[in-house]
């Protein structure tokens, strides 16, 4: 199954668990996760609300004693050792305004208390990895070490609820593919304790370094710690390819405003047909390097830095000199780095670049077992829904070498237990 998410109304925590909790039929395990992560007087609700005229799903973490979740967001603070709770002032696009208390937690805190609940382990994984990321960007924002930060907002009970309830979901579903589309972020100011902060706040912006961005029309913050550290961890693919969509879902914000205030999620499937997608084609012209630095080396080292392609093709230049054309393929958005490494790596003036589509098969990976052991096959889905089973040459060499009988022979039984 394929992830795709759409931000174009930001994301955060919760947004994430409303759209994707109905969607797995999950609602009961979210409404259990207080209980396993030993959060007292702490609650779980669903509720279907109407952002701009669609019905979404909302999702409330209900801490007794305390404002609702869904009444605030859960912008980051960090603090050294030292420190004194304090109450705390903001407005954001997910939100309502007003003042409230919150706990402050250690990083080293939350780590324990998801190692010791009762998750699988891909989930709690997950989990570690989310108040990583969001540990290291305030770490690295405040000039502390790891184990010295405190989380004002982010260590709250409906933060941690938040997270590892998305940790719970993704390792439920398991995805093989997550693509996603450009993340509505905000602009304007938040009010803290500390100051104006500028949208997106520092925390959010750092966990968003290197995702395509925008500010939106709105000036609130759009997009939370929670949401940045779920995109931080998933690293999703922001060049869509063509996709079925099964399922999708809705994941609102707590405001209504003049768009929808809502994460879209969908779940899809691939287009067996082939689908379309964008690359980009680099070249140049190379007259003047020896057959050693235009070895394997150079091929490998572009595909290392992301390359989807590289080859050499004997050319014929002016006044009859014999040279090399070095073509890449790949993505659009790895086209200006690997432009930059070319004219690194190689001694040429220039690098020419083409925009264009290519078809693309859906394709997988199987481990089939054969009488000479365990073999990778590279699996194709073709138009008619046929497959085509191509083992991978490594597999087939290693395991002829060890059963002392041809590359032929493995690869003709891999085919046929592919097959079978």
């Amino acid at each position: 199954m394929i992830l795709k998410l759409e931000p174009y109304s930001g994301i955060s925590g919760d947004m994430f668990m409303g759209a994707l909790a109905p969607l797995l039929d999950a609602e009961a395990e979210m409404m259990a996760l207080p209980a396993k992560l030993g959060l007292e007087n702490v609650e779980v609700r669903f509720e279907d609300v109407i952002r701009s005229t669609i019905r979404c799903s909302k999702a409330n973490v209900i801490v007794a004693g305390q404002t609702p979740a869904s009444e605030h967001h859960e912008h980051g603070h960090t603090h050294g050792h030292k420190h004194e709770p304090h109450d705390h002032h903001h407005a954001h696009g997910h939100a309502h305004d007003h003042a409230h208390t919150h706990a402050h937690r250690a990083y080293t805190d939350i780590v324990l208390l998801i190692q010791q609940a009762d998750l699988t382990e891909g989930a709690r994984e997950l989990a570690l990895n989310f108040f990583l990321k969001l540990g290291e960007a305030e770490a690295e924002m405040h000039g502390m070490p790891l184990e010295d930060v405190h989380f004002h907002e982010v260590g709250g009970e409906d933060a941690i609820v938040d997270l590892v309830g998305a940790a719970v979901l993704l390792d439920k579903l398991k995805p093989d593919a997550v693509f996603c589309t450009p993340v509505c972020v905000g602009s304007g100011f938040v009010k803290t304790a500390h100051g104006r902060l500028p949208v997106p706040a520092p925390a959010t912006e750092k966990l968003l370094q290197g995702l395509p961005t925008f500010q939106g029309p709105i000036e609130k913050e759009m997009s939370t710690p929670t949401g940045a550290a779920i995109l931080a961890v998933l690293q999703p693919d922001f060049d869509l390819p063509t996709l079925i969509t099964q399922k999708t879902g809705l994941g609102a914000g707590s405001r209504d405003l003049d768009q929808p205030n809502a994460l879209r999620v969908s779940l899809c499937s691939a287009n067996h047909k082939g689908s379309q997608e964008p690359v980009t084609l680099l070249e140049t012209n190379l007259d003047n390097m020896s057959a050693e630095d235009l070895g394997a080396d150079l091929l490998q080292d572009l595909l290392d830095q992301a390359a989807l392609d590289a080859w050499l093709s004997p050319i014929l230049m002016k006044k009859g000199r014999p040279a090399q054309l070095l073509q890449v393929l790949c993505k659009p958005s790895d086209a200006e780095k690997l432009t930059h490494v070319l004219l690194k790596r190689v001694p040429t003036l220039g690098v020419r670049q083409f925009e264009g589509k290519r078809t693309v098969l859906s394709r997988e990976v199987r481990v089939v077992s054969t009488p000479f052991g365990v073999i990778e096959v590279k699996v194709h889905q073709l138009a008619d829904g046929s497959e085509r089973f191509l083992p991978e040459y490594e597999s087939c060499r290693l395991a002829a070498e060890t059963a002392g009988v041809s590359i032929r022979d493995v690869r003709e039984e891999a085919c046929r237990s592919s097959r079978g």
